[in-house]
């Protein structure tokens, strides 16, 4: 069985934990714990030379006024996470095989999972009380909203959905949720808000009544949906990586798997 070289860059534990089931595998492992691609991790991809370069979920900062190209002269697979558009520009000019994991459809649908499982998790954290009974206004109807809506449910809660189109709010209702289309007049008073939608829509027109919830979880992709000027006056709190943070071993778990699966995709021929 050939081995591959693997370089690892991240300070998310999910990164660690790849790293760590890489080299349990066989593999050739470099891991880099920095948050930004600077000359000392140039000259450690440099000396190593990986077949593989994981990139963080969240772009790397960029601490040097020219990347190396040297480094990528060998055309290693690069898998990616969120990127910049000059991540995005560079990438492209390197010529490199990009493949994006956040983008991988089974990825995403248990990341999906993982994340409504960890909104509970949160929920009890700051809340120290039972989800039954309660009134939770939830905006947006992706993925991560209808596994949390229907978690919810069963515990006996009450979700209301609000959303943004009407083939949301049709889906929605189809589904038997009570369901409105997002608006500054929604009814928050006595409910847990939740935001699923990785959009700035929360201007000064909705912060009165957001403002009556008894709590605000903010749990789509950074930066969150904040884009108002008046102070929330409501409890708020920002999880943009609930897996990460509540679930870390299988959250690493799952990234972990989806990048090998990748990568032994690219190996076949196989597009992602």
């Amino acid at each position: 069985m050939s081995t591959s070289k693997w370089c690892v860059i991240g300070t998310d534990p999910r990164m660690a934990k790849l790293a760590f089931e890489l080299e349990t595998n066989g593999e050739h492992v470099l891991y880099v714990k920095t948050k930004a691609w600077g000359y000392q991790l140039e000259r450690s991809i440099s000396e190593f030379q990986p077949d593989y370069i994981v990139f963080p979920i969240q772009p790397l900062e960029l601490a040097v006024p020219n990347i190396d190209r040297e480094i990528f002269k060998d055309f290693p697979t690069c898998f990616v996470g969120r990127l910049t558009s000059d991540w995005a520009q560079l990438l492209n000019d390197m010529n490199c095989p990009v493949k994006k994991y956040l983008e991988n459809e089974e990825f995403i649908w248990l990341n999906a999972k993982l994340t409504a499982e960890g909104f509970i998790a949160a929920f009890y954290l700051h809340e120290k009380q039972t989800i039954a009974g309660k009134k939770f206004v939830i905006t947006g109807f992706g993925r991560v909203s209808k596994l949390l809506a229907a978690q919810l449910k069963k515990m006996d809660a009450f979700p209301l959905i609000v959303v943004r189109s009407l083939e949301q709010l049709a889906e929605a209702k189809a589904m038997g949720y009570e369901a409105e289309i997002l608006r500054p007049a929604i009814d928050c008073d006595d409910a847990f808000f939740i935001n699923t939608i990785p959009a700035a829509w929360l201007t000064d027109g909705y912060v009165h009544k957001i403002s009556k919830a008894k709590t605000f979880y903010d749990i789509a992709s950074a930066p969150g949906c904040l884009n108002c000027n008046e102070p929330l006056t409501v409890p708020y709190h920002l999880y943009t990586s609930l897996p990460g943070q509540f679930i870390e071993n299988d959250a690493a778990s799952l990234l972990s798997s989806c990048i090998q699966r990748l990568s032994k995709q690219s190996e076949g021929g196989s597009m992602c």
